[in-house]
Order: structure tokens, then sequence, then C-alpha cells
């Protein structure tokens, strides 16, 4: 069944004095070139917020899970501190960043904003139904329990979604906020009115959307590793194509598997065999690499490569076959965040060793650096922003790296 729903109120922001709404994130700047000359991003799906670290607004820093990012990281010339830690209380959810705040899940259903400036210090807590990765963005922050949660960035509630379930994934594009509800989609306006409603296969894992379409990888069993990949009209919500994939899941941390990226209107994702293709618009498959064994992580795409963990895998996405400059020194567990030439990863050191940040370069896999965690736990993917990295860690919070 598909819904669509005009708004009873209608948003508008301007770039002129002061930007107001989700629209701030499609490039409402202050048209300063970046370090490198080149000017802040338009995409739609991304955001600028003039601070000094950088946001993270989504779980993989954009709408489209790219993990690549416009932000410095560390110098690879030397290793890393430990800055600080910021201690948060049971399992910790991936956290997003905006205005130099962390905005975090962690425990049953606590939501916690974090200062970076200021070691880690909280702000305020939140509690909710839930414990997912938040969103964040000019006029909020959007945290998923057993609805959507509109607050302010001081922590009080503006609005909560008329539609009570489960929320599995949040992702903001061009001033809407997509949630994906248990077997459903629906997009909200900045004022929590839904503008789209349309059903999805099964249970949704994680949703990607760019400017024509959302896409989204749902599992119609929750003890199989089966799933289905599909896309669907962005202003319509119709059904224009679905895949069945086989994947086996990584069962520690399924968050490392289930997201996809979207790249110029493609979709890369995997099956136990190959590196897939599938073009956003038609929906055709490619196998576009063969692999050498099972992937448990997403690929992430950079400069027609993809890298996946298991080896640190890389293959050339033209040829299928794996770069010539290519020589890892190490493997990876997580999937790469790529910032500038430089691919961030946590890789397990040992049975009882803590883990290790490694700082890896793209094109040859060469290590910079590892840096070795405090004490071993269970980790996430690292954060990269600028001159910063934030490791969330379960039981122990989120630890800085500089």
């Amino acid at each position: 069944m598909i819904q669509r729903k005009l708004p009873r109120r209608r948003w508008l922001s301007t770039c002129v004095g002061t930007a107001v709404g989700l629209a701030a994130l499609a490039g409402c700047t202050d048209e300063t070139s970046d370090d490198d000359g080149t000017e802040p991003s338009d995409d739609p799906g991304v955001t600028d917020d003039g601070s000094d670290f950088g946001p993270w607004p989504m779980i993989h820093y954009d709408a489209a899970n790219t993990l690549t990012v416009p932000h410095d990281g560390l110098e690879t010339d030397e290793k890393p501190e430990v800055l600080w830690t910021a201690d948060l209380e049971g399992n910790v959810a991936p956290p997003v960043v905006y205005n130099d705040t962390a905005y975090v899940g962690h425990g049953d259903g606590i939501y916690t904003a974090v200062d970076l400036t200021d070691e880690g210090e909280p702000l305020w807590h939140h509690e909710t139904g839930r414990r997912r990765a938040p969103a964040a963005a000019a006029e909020g922050v959007f945290v998923a329990g057993d609805s959507v949660e509109a607050l302010e960035h001081g922590g009080d509630v503006r609005w909560t979604s008329e539609y009570e379930g489960g929320v599995e994934s949040l992702r903001i594009y061009d001033g809407t906020l997509y949630a994906g509800f248990e077997d459903r989609v629906i997009a909200y306006d900045v004022d929590g009115e839904d503008l789209l409603e349309f059903e999805t296969e099964a249970t949704v894992q994680s949703l990607a959307v760019d400017d024509e379409h959302v896409y989204v990888r749902s599992r119609p069993d929750p003890d199989e590793d089966d799933f289905v990949m599909a896309g669907y009209d962005r202003n319509s919500g119709d059904d224009l194509w679905e895949h069945d994939i086989h994947h086996g899941q990584q069962w520690v941390d399924d968050r490392v598997t289930r997201t996809f990226p979207v790249i110029d209107g493609t979709v890369y994702t995997v099956n136990d065999d190959a590196v897939l293709s599938i073009d956003g618009s038609s929906g055709e498959l490619t196998n576009a690499a063969e692999l050498e064994h099972a992937s448990w992580t997403r690929p992430t795409v950079y400069d027609d490569t993809a890298y996946l963990q298991r080896g640190s895998l890389a293959y050339d996405l033209e040829t299928g076959k794996e770069p010539s400059e290519w020589d890892p020194d190490l493997s990876a567990d997580t999937p790469f965040i790529i910032a500038g030439e430089v691919g961030y990863s946590i890789t397990s050191a040992g049975v009882l060793d803590p883990h290790e940040l490694l700082a890896v370069g793209v094109k040859t896999g060469e290590v910079h650096w590892e840096k070795q965690a405090p004490e071993r736990t269970d980790f996430h993917f690292p954060l990269i922003l600028n001159d910063i990295i934030i490791i969330p860690e379960d039981d122990n919070g989120l630890v800085a790296f500089g």
C-alpha cells in the first residue's frame, strides 16, 4: 500500500540570514573553500555545520552511506594518543555529530549529548524506548525509540511521530527525514508532518536516499541470512525493483554488514560470492567483482575501488581485479572510512589484547600507524572528523583519539 500525503504546513528555508530547518543540510554554508581549495558540497544528503571538528550527521556519515568524508582525519606520520573517554553505561550505538556535539544511544534506550570540545563532558540525557543511531541536523536531533522523536539540540522534545513502531533506520535528505519502521518507510518534514508512506517487502534493516530514489535493505526472516534489496521512487513511493540476496551476516555487529553505499545512482552491496552493483533506476544487477572469499562487511567505494575487510580486500570496479599496487599489511574488522587518501579501520589485535585503530593508505594498503585502545571491549566503526577520531565502545562509551 502506498500513501502519498500533502503536509498541512509547508516549510521553506533560506540561506539569507539564519538558515532554518533541515534544508540547512543542503548547502547553507559560508561559501568558504576547504583546505584543498574545493567548495563545500552541495549534495542534499550531506551537511556542513561550520564547526571545528566537522559534522557526522547520520550513521554512515551521509544519506547515501558512503563512509567517505571531507574531514582531515589525523596525521599519518605519528601515532595518535587517547585524548579522553566519555563514560556511558551499557552497549553503545554509533553516534552522530553536529556542531561539535556527539549524540549517542546507549544502555536501555538512553540518548546522551556529549561535548567534543570539553573532553566528552555530558550535556544532557534523554530516555526513550529503543537504542538506535540517531540523526542530527540544524533543526535538531532525531532519535529512534518506539516512534521518532525530534529533540532540540538542548534535549527538549519538539515532536513525536504519530506512528508507533520500532524504528530501525533514519536518514535525512534535502530537508526530509526518512524513517524505517519495521515493514514500512515514512518521510517527515521538519514539523513532524508525514509526507510519504510506503510498505517494504520485510523488516527494514537499512536505508539510503539520493535525489530520485529511496533504497531499502530488508530481512524477511531474522534467523536466515536472506535479504531483499529494493528501490523506490522518492516522490511517490512506487516499488521500482527488488533483488533477493544471500549474505552471511556478521552476528556480533550486523551494522558493518547491513548498510550499503550509493555512488552516483549505483547501489553497491555484496553476497557470499561477489561485489554487486545495482543501477538505481533500472534495477539492473551486475557482478562487479568476484570475491576471493566471503566478506562479512559491506563495501566502501572510493575512486572506482571497492574495499572490504577479511584481509582488507580491494577490487577495481572497472576490471573486477585487485589493483596492481594493492599489497595490504594487515587485515581489518570494520569497513574503511576514507578521508583523503587514508582509510581508517579497526582490527582485533588478539584474543586477550585490546583492539587497534589503523590508518592505511588506500592505494597500496600500507599501514601508516596502529594505535591500541585502552582496554579490550566490543567496538564499532570509528568516526573520522577534523583532527579527532571517535570510537564507540560498549561499556566504555566514546573514546577520542587525536
